[in-house]
């Protein structure tokens, strides 16, 4: 793949996931749980379909969106946290893929994505993301309740992945195409 259309696919996931963000802090802004946890969190679907598609193009885009969102809504001074914080959310999401590609038997090119694999991947997602980012709020104080954060933050996690994905269920055959040209 060359280097401008990695450009492109990191430009593009990182202003998508910017500006979802942004509209799920308008509109699920007021079920906020804890620190950065959210009963609804629709930009965890993009985070599992842009890693999916994307792979590491994917997530680098995520975390130059997250590490400008921390900066810009949430920055404590410390540029160490605010570079931790935004790689998290690209980290975590990454790990998630390779963990199903590795022992859930998911297709490196989404093959083999069909509805039951795709609920697989986006539990997993929903549980890796949480644990990852949870662990980190908590080592620096930023919750106080690890368990009961985490649980939370999963199911919104959940929550956001399944209303992104059924918009994408209607598009599943052409997200296969575009999946297979940017693997190989």
């Amino acid at each position: 793949m060359t280097y401008k259309k990695r450009f492109l696919i990191i430009s593009a996931t990182a202003f998508v996931y910017f500006v979802l963000y942004q509209v799920n802090m308008t509109l699920f802004g007021s079920l906020n749980y804890s620190h950065r946890v959210n009963w609804v969190f629709l930009p965890s679907g993009l985070r599992l379909t842009f890693v999916l598609l994307f792979a590491l193009d994917g997530a680098l885009g995520i975390m130059l969106a997250s590490t400008l969102i921390t900066y810009l809504l949430y920055f404590d001074g410390s540029y160490l946290n605010l570079l931790i914080t935004g790689s998290l959310a690209g980290f975590a999401p990454f790990l998630a893929r390779q963990i199903a590609i590795d022992y859930l038997g998911l297709n490196e090119s989404l093959l083999n994505l069909n509805s039951f694999e795709l609920f697989k991947v986006s539990l997993l997602f929903a549980v890796i993301s949480p644990l990852v980012h949870q662990l980190w709020y908590f080592w620096i104080g930023r919750t106080e309740n690890f368990l009961t954060s985490a649980a939370v933050m999963m199911v919104g996690d959940w929550f956001g992945s399944v209303l992104v994905l059924a918009s994408f269920a209607l598009l599943l055959p052409l997200i296969r195409r575009v999946a297979k040209q940017f693997v190989s």
